[in-house]
């Protein structure tokens, strides 16, 4: 598979590619976001930021994910989308994962396995999500006539 990191100063990056894109902008605009802030916690962790910056980050980036996937849901019901149940199911697994990596950051500080786990969490998103499953909702919206902006 190739590879969505570039190394910067031993911090792994994900960067924004149109292979990414679902073609729907406010979905695209709240996932870039989304990369720029799991980015930002990578960077913090790597670079032995103060326990303050990593949690300001880390809290930013659960608020923001909640919002991200409510936007998704809401609009996934308005329009009755079919795979609902799948997709939310997935929106859930991928909270409950980003949870786990904020209790793993309180109770073992930040380490090279959390920074790991992050890019983990980040292919997981980026490559599973993102381009398998919320691409086929943009698709939907985009044949229903509907470019959310």
């Amino acid at each position: 598979m190739e590879s969505i990191y570039q190394e910067e100063n031993n911090v792994t990056n994900i960067e924004w590619d149109d292979k990414f894109s679902v073609g729907i902008t406010l979905i695209d605009e709240q996932h870039k976001m989304l990369m720029q802030r799991l980015n930002d916690l990578s960077k913090a962790i790597e670079s032995n930021q103060s326990i303050g910056e990593i949690v300001r980050v880390l809290g930013f980036l659960i608020d923001y994910t909640n919002f991200h996937f409510s936007t998704e849901e809401k609009h996934m019901i308005e329009n009755n989308y079919s795979e609902f149940d799948f997709h939310k199911t997935e929106h859930e697994e991928f909270k409950t994962t980003l949870n786990h990596l904020a209790g793993d950051f309180e109770e073992e500080g930040a380490t090279k396995a959390l920074a790991d786990s992050i890019n983990i969490f980040l292919t997981n998103l980026f490559v599973t999500h993102f381009q398998k499953v919320d691409i086929k909702f943009g698709k939907f919206l985009i044949e229903k006539g509907l470019f959310l902006s």
